[in-house]
């Protein structure tokens, strides 16, 4: 709470450092004004619903938002009350558009399949680690569900780094990395025209001096022998691998994803990775596998870090 020119903090206990370093004092005995907690949105979502006579069965119990657009998935069909359940999400959850995730994501260039239920505008400005992604949800695929696998990822790459994504979408790994570990360089190689274009307005948006975005193909446009770090981040990331090795400038770390069913989890993963090494002349030194989540039933989005150096040639 402010108070004239200094701001009160409520404290439990008596702190065990010294306060005058802070320019701060302990003051007994202050009175501050009593907070309601915030109302769980997922209540009012049940009464708004139970009012407007839809069966909690019928609506969400999850979505996801991207920037100020919320995106739900809902029985497949038409379901009647499709519209009035966003309307109704949409009110409580402060968003300005509501989508349904048709059928998710399709074909290499990674088109979202999703319509406009309710509020007008699919175009927003997501905001998280400290990066911003401007986007289109009905144009291109965004999964603010790995964060934490693209905030992991820029913080192990060191300071003065240089890096190839091989599928750099509208940014979502190559971004974290130029903003927030100081790669030298970072080549963002995308496909998608729609997803370069964001790519570009990104990097504006972001002020980043360390990225080149390089549209086209990553075999024709990918950097050869200059990467510390190549990351793979596409599910037909294995038809790529070659691309991958070229892009290494001698040992390196190569960041991998792919589906996996299950029950095949790690060893598929760790074979496929080490016969492609010995067919590049890399030796493994090292790969750590990971589950990043859920795909759909038996399937697994699963990634793997493996750090190769070169083979010694007779």
């Amino acid at each position: 709470m402010k108070r004239g020119g200094a701001i009160v903090i409520p404290v439990t206990a008596k702190p065990v450092f010294d306060l005058v370093g802070f320019r701060a004092r302990m003051e007994d005995g202050a009175a501050l004004p009593v907070r309601s907690p915030p109302r769980d949105p997922r209540q009012e979502i049940r009464e708004r619903l139970d009012a407007a006579g839809i069966r909690l069965e019928e609506a969400p119990r999850r979505w996801e938002r991207i920037g100020d657009i919320v995106v739900i998935r809902l029985p497949p069909g038409n379901p009647a009350n499709a519209r009035r359940i966003a309307e109704i999400l949409g009110t409580v959850l402060d968003a300005r558009t509501v989508v349904q995730d048709v059928s998710g994501i399709h074909g290499p260039m990674r088109v979202p399949d999703v319509r406009v239920l309710w509020g007008d505008g699919t175009e927003t400005v997501h905001v998280e680690g400290g990066v911003r992604y401007a986007l289109d949800v009905a144009r291109v695929m965004f999964s603010s569900g790995n964060l934490a696998e693209r905030m992991a990822i820029a913080d192990r790459v060191r300071p003065g780094a240089t890096v190839v994504d091989l599928f750099a979408g509208i940014g979502y790994f190559s971004l974290p990395i130029a903003v927030r570990s100081r790669a030298e360089i970072v080549y963002a190689c995308e496909l998608n025209p729609v997803s370069f274009r964001y790519l570009l307005d990104n990097v504006r948006l972001n002020r980043t001096t360390n990225l080149v975005p390089l549209f086209g193909d990553c075999r024709d446009t990918a950097p050869r022998g200059v990467a510390n770090w190549v990351i793979m981040g596409h599910f037909d990331a294995r038809d790529y691998l070659d691309v991958a090795f070229r892009a290494l400038r001698g040992k390196g770390t190569i960041v991998y994803h792919e589906l996996c069913p299950k029950e095949q989890y790690p060893d598929a993963l760790t074979r496929r990775l080490t016969a492609a090494a010995r067919a590049h002349w890399m030796n493994v030194r090292a790969i750590r596998t990971r589950i990043v989540k859920s795909y759909a039933p038996g399937i697994v989005h699963s990634a793997a870090e493996v750090q190769v150096a070169p083979q010694n040639r007779p």
